[in-house]
């Protein structure tokens, strides 16, 4: 008489059960010490999901920014800095597991020069490790932007939501004087960089 009873693969970890037929998925991985063929049904386990805007407005809590939660699916942070405060959106976009974030700069590129912010562009995010400075086609506007993939938990670190933060504050803190000097001050984009990295190092 064949008792039967239940196992899981820890090589596919799925259900295995005794007594019926093969499975083409799992063929080979495991069978009954009576010789008798198993099959394999799905172990659904439970996946804990996080809301990672809460813990990026708790960290932004936590370091003195103001905060406006717009919906659950878009938070505002802003930081001060020593060019000017410093607006910065989230948004998670839970279909794509996809984290993002901008921050506009509240400058534009004047009409006939758009070439010439871009190539600062260019040339500033050559200098950048993470995220990216764009010029949006739309209305010309400036705008630093990064996204981060996160785990099927949704998971955000206190850590790496202060590095967030702080990333997208380093950024315009070091290149808004670029864009400025280059739209304001008439410079080429090489003279407005160049410029830029006087400014920030003598404000260090």
């Amino acid at each position: 008489v064949l008792q039967l009873s239940n196992w899981v693969c820890k090589t596919c970890y799925y259900r295995i059960i005794a007594g019926v037929p093969d499975s083409p998925r799992h063929t080979g991985h495991i069978r009954s010490s009576t010789g008798f063929p198993m099959s394999i049904e799905l172990l659904e386990r439970p996946v804990e999901s996080h809301d990672p805007l809460d813990i990026i407005e708790q960290m932004a809590l936590g370091l003195d920014h103001e905060c406006e939660r717009v919906d659950e699916h878009e938070l505002h942070v802003v930081t001060a800095g020593a060019w000017r405060d410093t607006g910065i959106w989230f948004t998670w976009r839970r279909e794509l597991s996809t984290l993002q974030m901008g921050a506009p700069l509240d400058l534009k590129a004047p009409e006939g020069k758009e070439q010439t912010v871009s190539r600062l562009v260019a040339m500033v995010n050559e200098r950048l490790w993470i995220g990216h400075f764009d010029l949006w086609s739309d209305d010309n506007a400036i705008v630093y932007r990064n996204a981060i993939i996160l785990p099927e938990t949704a998971t955000v670190d206190g850590l790496q939501a202060e590095m967030l933060i702080k990333g997208t504050s380093e950024a315009i803190e070091r290149f808004y004087p670029a864009f400025n000097f280059l739209i304001w001050g008439d410079k080429t984009p090489q003279e407005a960089l160049q410029s830029s990295m006087f400014e920030t190092a003598g404000s260090a």
